[in-house]
């Protein structure tokens, strides 16, 4: 990674497409093997060295996340926790230094529940593409974020003509899983893959890059789901442009970029240009995660954060 001059620049190789139907996802991989050790959210829950907990006095937007690992603990932007009062997702990817307890902002999926279910437990999904992007968008001050990804998922039912008990939303992704498989196999990830930009209808989406491949294939098929739920099959005969492929990489590529205040020892910073928008997250200026989407336009934004559906209510 270079960092100077207010800009981020990274070396990333565009592997060849692999298409199915509608949609191609296009293998990333880094020039740079970054090696850090570090424990994601599936293995710490699993080994027993993580919990998360409500908070002593439960409250919507925050959880508690103890690491009781020797190594540092991940956790990635609109990854879903689920179970205790209401399923929630991480707001932005965040480092837990090892032997801590900390409190993490959230936001809720699952607008209908404030009762204890379960113990927190790692959920398949992280929030699918359309909801992630308008919580971006509505937390750079252009509106209220969780206001934003309940709308989001409300629109999600209506379009796939489902309707969760609790307005959950895994229960829309798991309504719409099926459909996903053929895809899945379609994306086999490949030898040191640690990245995927998207393409469907002939539209770059947008992309996502762990500069640890071994993270990233943790993630892998999360990231395409994110992208699935939202795919609706319009065009299956569109071409691939490689040049539109590098010219959107190159975009995001030494963006001026806004540090922000960070949650735990990672290092935040935020980008926007005329045709998207991300957030980049470092540590010891190393890259942890980058994820970059295209600009849906203003009025598309506003209007998801802005109309929520009648019985709703912050």
């Amino acid at each position: 990674m270079i960092l100077e001059d207010n800009e981020i620049g990274f070396d990333i190789e565009v592997l060849k497409p692999q298409v199915h139907e509608n949609m191609a996802a296009v293998p990333l991989k880094s020039k740079i093997s970054y090696k850090l050790d570090i424990l994601t959210l599936k293995k710490g829950l699993e080994l027993g060295l993580v919990e998360v907990k409500e908070c002593e006095k439960s409250t919507v937007n925050t959880i508690m996340v103890t690491n009781n690992a020797i190594t540092p603990l991940i956790l990635i932007d609109g990854e879903e926790i689920l179970g205790a009062k209401q399923n929630r997702i991480v707001n932005n990817t965040l480092l837990i230094a090892p032997k801590t307890t900390q409190a993490i902002s959230v936001s809720c999926t699952e607008h209908g529940r404030w009762k204890h279910k379960s113990e927190f437990r790692q959920s398949e999904y992280i929030a699918n593409f359309k909801t992630r992007r308008v919580k971006e968008y509505a937390s750079r001050g252009h509106g209220n974020a969780q206001k934003a990804i309940w709308n989001s998922i409300s629109c999600l039912e209506e379009e796939n003509s489902f309707k969760s008990p609790t307005s959950a939303m895994s229960e829309s992704y798991e309504n719409l899983k099926v459909d996903h498989n053929k895809f899945l196999k379609a994306f086999e990830i490949v030898d040191g893959q640690c990245g995927v930009l998207i393409i469907q209808n002939g539209e770059i989406k947008g992309f996502e890059i762990f500069y640890n491949p071994q993270i990233y294939k943790e993630y892998h098929e999360k990231v395409l789901r994110s992208y699935l739920i939202d795919n609706k099959i319009k065009n299956t005969t569109f071409s691939i442009n490689v040049d539109e492929i590098e010219s959107f990489m190159d975009d995001a590529n030494y963006l001026a970029f806004d540090r922000k205040d960070s949650e735990g020892m990672e290092v935040k910073f935020e980008f926007e240009n005329d045709n998207g928008l991300g957030s980049l997250y470092t540590y010891d200026e190393e890259i942890l995660h980058f994820s970059y989407f295209n600009k849906a336009d203003d009025a598309a934004q506003d209007d998801i954060n802005e109309q929520m559906p009648v019985g709703y209510a912050l």
